[in-house]
């Protein structure tokens, strides 16, 4: 009864009932007869494939909406991996990698309408990487400073989070490749000019 059918069989069947009402029926009949109608409509619609292409309507609705929110929190994730700052430049450049496979699969991901949760979770871990990292480059810098013992020592952070964002730019790249075919620029625009 929460589709916009189920509501519209309703409402055509309490207008009855009250329309029965009225024109001085017993009420004890008016109900019964617009619950009647209700269902009535229902069935018409029913066969007349309106509910199921309705469903179907709705579920593509809910879909896309979903994609939507997915897609979203992919870009925020991309967008604070393209803002972070940082210093040593083998780890920069792995971070520009990730956002740059990343900005071409929410790119693919826009003109397909859909999105894929192992890119977007391949975003996420990568800003976690990178979280990591500054976070070990903070505490090495404290201790530093302050002639402190390394506590908890994070053996070759620098490679390993530089492999870390390497592999998540791959299976963002995998993932692209899988929704949009992968086609170079070229062989887009070829396929585009002969589909004319």
């Amino acid at each position: 009864m929460r589709s916009p059918l189920g509501i519209g069989g309703g409402f055509v069947g309490v207008i009855g009932a009250i329309g029965l009402i009225v024109a001085g029926v017993s009420a004890f009949i008016a109900v019964p007869a617009g619950m009647a109608l209700a269902g009535l409509v229902g069935v018409i619609a029913h066969m007349a494939g309106a509910g199921p292409k309705q469903a179907i309507a709705a579920r593509d609705a809910e879909i896309a909406r979903a994609a939507s929110e997915k897609l979203e929190q992919a870009e925020a994730g991309r967008n604070a991996l393209s803002h972070m700052r940082i210093a040593d430049p083998e780890v920069s450049s792995a971070v520009q990698l990730v956002v740059q496979s990343a900005g071409a699969y929410l790119e693919a991901c826009r003109k397909e309408n859909t999105h894929d949760p192992l890119a977007d979770d391949a975003i996420a871990q990568a800003r976690d990487l990178v979280d990591i990292y500054l976070k070990e480059q903070d505490e090495a810098s404290t201790e530093k400073r302050y002639g402190l013992e390394d506590q908890d020592p994070f053996v070759d952070a620098k490679q390993r989070v530089v492999g870390g964002l390497k592999d998540k730019a791959l299976v963002l790249r995998e993932r692209r490749i899988q929704i949009d075919g992968g086609l170079p620029p070229v062989d887009q625009l070829s396929v585009r000019e002969e589909l004319k």
